[in-house]
């Protein structure tokens, strides 16, 4: 039988053994040279390498050169991290804002011990009137003066960032904002209200205790962030 009626191309020549029609498979050539990126030697004509896969051939996907971002030793999204990183999948994020974190806490306070400031006011000139009525009003209105500061405290420093996409009023003014360590997400009341709860540590000498710590933490963080697991960033 001759090669031109092979359903597969020419095939042997008559009188071979070989039966017709089983040519080598598109794409490969026997004893070929070895193209860039194809293993060469003893056995390997043929046969793709294991570089850059040839065209139309049916060799095995490449394993040559490492793909962008893969190189030994490092992974992505494993190479060494800026300052601000969560522990998890958490933002890149700048901690070092100190100095507005004085100046918010300033604006803040002044914020909070508005109503105290204004009702102990007024409680101090009715109790200067003289009448014992007057002076007893006097002091229930400067009492209230108290519970107000507290309550307005706790609006700005714990409400206010759970629900402002974690910014107290003078954090918004400075672009500065509050920040869960894990993931950068908003934090919730209860870690707002944590960090509230020890501004009573922080606040020790006017805030120095919070300054110094902050100043020293690793993650800038005073007392409040570090029980709250939180960080102060820009926002």
């Amino acid at each position: 039988m001759s090669g031109q009626g092979a359903p597969y191309g020419p095939g042997p020549t008559d009188g071979q053994d070989a039966p017709s029609g089983y040519g080598p498979p598109q794409g490969y050539s026997v004893g070929h040279s070895p193209q860039p990126g194809q293993a060469s030697g003893p056995g390997t004509a043929g046969q793709g390498g294991y570089g850059a896969p040839s065209s139309g051939g049916y060799g095995p996907p490449g394993y040559g050169a490492p793909q962008p971002g893969y190189g030994y030793g490092q992974q992505p999204g494993y190479g060494p991290q800026p300052p601000g990183y969560g522990y998890g999948p958490g933002p890149a994020a700048d901690v070092e804002v100190v100095g507005l974190r004085v100046g918010q806490y300033l604006l803040d306070s002044l914020l909070a011990v508005v109503p105290m400031i204004v009702l102990i006011g007024i409680g101090s000139a009715l109790a200067s009137v003289g009448s014992s009525a007057l002076a007893v009003i006097g002091l229930l209105i400067t009492l209230l003066g108290y519970v107000g500061a507290l309550a307005g405290s706790f609006a700005v420093f714990a409400w206010w960032p759970s629900t402002h996409q974690g910014q107290t009023p003078a954090m918004g003014w400075l672009g500065v904002r509050i920040v869960r360590e894990s993931d950068g997400g908003v934090p919730a009341l209860g870690e707002c209200a944590l960090r509230w709860v020890l501004l009573i540590v922080d606040g020790i000498f006017a805030g120095i205790v919070g300054l110094v710590i902050m100043a020293t933490s690793q993650r800038k963080q005073r007392l409040g962030d570090m029980a709250a697991h939180t960080l102060v960033v820009r926002a």
